[in-house]
């Protein structure tokens, strides 16, 4: 199984859980699993520079944060998820990471 594969895998476990989300018990849950924060209104969003720290020492996947930002626009497509690019100043050129909304 490749490491996009993998990724895949363990996005769409988030969504799942991040679903289930009903109280701040389950929330604390959740991050405590993939020690990484769910954020938003539905807590149905991560950054991705949690997500790639999560990817490497919860799930052992070992992915650079540059190789997981080059895939994530392709996941995200592929699972009907959005992903919302963030940058470093205003200079749109560099990328900083992005925000994944899982539903």
């Amino acid at each position: 199984m490749t490491n996009s594969q993998k990724i895949k895998e363990v996005l769409v476990q988030l969504k799942t859980e991040a679903q289930t989300i009903d109280s701040d018990a389950s929330w604390g849950k959740a991050i405590e699993k993939h020690d990484l924060i769910l954020i938003g209104e539905n807590f149905n969003k991560i950054d991705s520079i949690e997500f790639c720290h999560s990817l490497k020492e919860i799930h052992n996947i070992d992915i650079s944060y540059g190789d997981l930002l080059h895939i994530i626009p392709t996941l995200c497509d592929s699972l009907n998820m959005k992903n919302e690019p963030t940058f470093f100043d205003e200079d749109t050129s560099k990328l900083a990471g992005y925000y994944i909304e899982l539903f």
